[in-house]
């Protein structure tokens, strides 16, 4: 037989409200009655039913989270952070991958604001909020991340890693290479074209004579990363900035299956977050992104609109870090 809060209540010696208020926090109790219910709850094993609790606030318990692509080691550390500042909370988290379409992205939504969750987390592929607003319920709890939305009324958090990466680049110039290739990806999502701009800039700053030649473009219905590595390797450039992620793993896959070094044959200059396909991290270049701070943040926000749905407009813009490579006479690969 499933034990009542009366049952707890009759245990500890209280009141059915006093036990609530101990459980739900919503009332100060004394340290003394505090501890003799707590110990009445873990005696008898009792489990505060969640769904008659959020059923009396108007609640599911329940938070979404749109993500372009779950394979990104990136997408598993905001999940995890979300989920922790969910918890204490008694809300869980679901997950949707849209995969980068914008026609799956509305349909999610439509899905989850019908009443499945409380509110949502969004990796948008969108580049304007009107695309969106048609699926989404008037005040309804949201925070966007990554990609600032044109005409957008919900809280924004998203990662300039201008400054880092044109550091990363200069370092690269610094070092010696004129010839420094770059991989993009998709040409109309913000960062990307952040990430693009610091490239050309720090390559227009120290006067070096490539234009847009060594720019190449990773699409993967018509060229992938692994095509873009081919490419600049055969225009003989000493140095390649990877864009993403998952650009980077196709990268070091060209590369060891061509026996090539990164530090003897290639320099590369990438993002954290990869698993860089078993080489050592500390000895590739990498800009850091505040993932972790930006996902706690996001967390953070959503539950406050929760407690009281009335989003502002306003963006948050966290900063990435330059992380050089160790400095060492040969480079190992394990």
């Amino acid at each position: 037989m499933k034990v009542k809060i009366t049952d707890v209540a009759k245990a500890s010696g209280v009141s059915i409200a006093t036990v609530s208020h101990v459980i739900n926090h919503t009332r100060y109790v004394t340290p003394e009655t505090t501890r003799k219910v707590e110990q009445a709850i873990r005696m008898l094993g009792y489990s505060p039913d969640l769904t008659a609790r959020n059923f009396k606030k108007g609640r599911k318990g329940l938070v979404g989270m749109l993500v372009p692509d779950l394979s990104y080691s990136r997408s598993s550390l905001i999940l995890k952070q979300l989920e922790e500042v969910l918890a204490p909370s008694k809300i869980h988290l679901i997950v949707s991958n849209t995969k980068g379409d914008v026609l799956r992205e509305t349909e999610q939504l439509k899905l989850l604001t019908s009443g499945l969750v409380d509110g949502l987390v969004l990796q948008s592929f969108c580049t304007d909020y009107q695309q969106l607003s048609p699926c989404i319920p008037r005040d309804f709890p949201m925070v966007f991340i990554d990609h600032p939305l044109k005409n957008c009324p919900y809280p924004t958090l998203v990662v300039s890693s201008y400054t880092a990466l044109y550091q990363g680049v200069e370092d690269l110039i610094r070092q010696g290479h004129t010839k420094i290739g770059y991989i993009a990806d998709q040409a109309h999502i913000a960062y990307s074209i952040e990430r693009l701009d610091a490239y050309r800039a720090a390559v227009r700053d120290y006067t070096l004579p490539i234009g847009d030649s060594l720019i190449a473009y990773a699409y993967p219905k018509t060229k992938t990363a692994y095509q873009c590595t081919r490419e600049l390797i055969e225009k003989n450039v000493t140095a390649i900035v990877i864009s993403n992620n998952a650009i980077a793993l196709e990268t070091l896959r060209f590369l060891n299956i061509h026996h090539l070094q990164v530090g003897a044959d290639v320099e590369l200059l990438g993002f954290s977050g990869s698993d860089w396909y078993g080489y050592r991290t500390e000895k590739i270049a990498q800009v850091s992104q505040p993932t972790e701070e930006m996902a706690r943040m996001a967390g953070q926000q959503l539950l406050e609109q929760i407690e009281n749905p009335r989003p502002q407009a306003r963006t948050t813009v966290l900063h990435s870090t330059y992380i050089p490579k160790k400095q060492e006479k040969e480079f190992s690969h394990v």
